[in-house]
């Protein structure tokens, strides 16, 4: 029998807030062209409660100058000034791309997302904002728009954050983990190429 290694899993946790996830999806991008891999997106919102534990509403003072831009430029990915807006919650969005995954729509949905608030500087946590950002995908506006307020979503997410929390043990973003190995920040593609090689060789199956 042959032995055929199996395609690697790479599970990433990311917010819609955070410029390091944006940063994380350049560098899965760049590590999927050289390897394939099953690229698994989970949403998980940073500030549960809306607010960070500090109080602030915006993003840490100097963060964005002196840590964002230069990384965002080595990677090659433009970032213009630092929001104007208040941190949002992220929920609604949230349940966005679980109903835009349903239609196979998650990585554009996820796209338009980050541009909007990232870019365009617009409320992703407004229903409206969302539900128009839906419809520009070809999803069906009133459907979507019902699926993101109904107390089911709702639950869904809380029960998936606290998952994600207590059984995963998942406390930051971007989180990246590669069957056992774990990482938190923005990864290196060399390196999650160095440990999706190293975990190929010991995990072949029999064809």
């Amino acid at each position: 029998m042959e032995l055929t290694a199996t395609k690697p899993i790479i599970d990433i946790w990311f917010d819609y807030i955070c410029p390091f996830s944006v940063m994380t999806r350049k560098v899965i991008d760049d590590v999927t062209a050289r390897t394939p891999a099953d690229v698994r997106w989970h949403p998980y919102e940073l500030h549960e409660n809306g607010v960070p534990p500090t109080g602030k509403t915006d993003y840490p003072e100097h963060v964005w100058e002196n840590s964002v831009l230069p990384m965002a430029e080595r990677l090659g990915i433009r970032f213009g000034p630092v929001p104007a807006i208040a941190l949002p919650r992220t929920a609604l969005a949230m349940h966005g791309h679980r109903y835009a995954r349903e239609h196979g729509l998650q990585e554009a949905w996820d796209t338009r997302v980050f541009d909007a608030h990232f870019h365009h500087g617009r409320d992703i946590s407004d229903p409206a904002e969302l539900t128009a950002t839906a419809a520009g995908l070809g999803l069906d506006p009133e459907e979507f728009r019902a699926r993101i307020l109904s107390p089911q979503a709702a639950l869904d997410h809380h029960d998936s954050q606290q998952h994600t929390r207590r059984a995963l043990r998942v406390h930051t973003v971007p989180t990246i983990a590669i069957g056992p190995w774990r990482t938190e920040g923005v990864p290196q593609a060399g390196r999650l190429l160095d440990v999706i090689a190293a975990l190929s060789t010991r995990r072949p199956t029999r064809a």
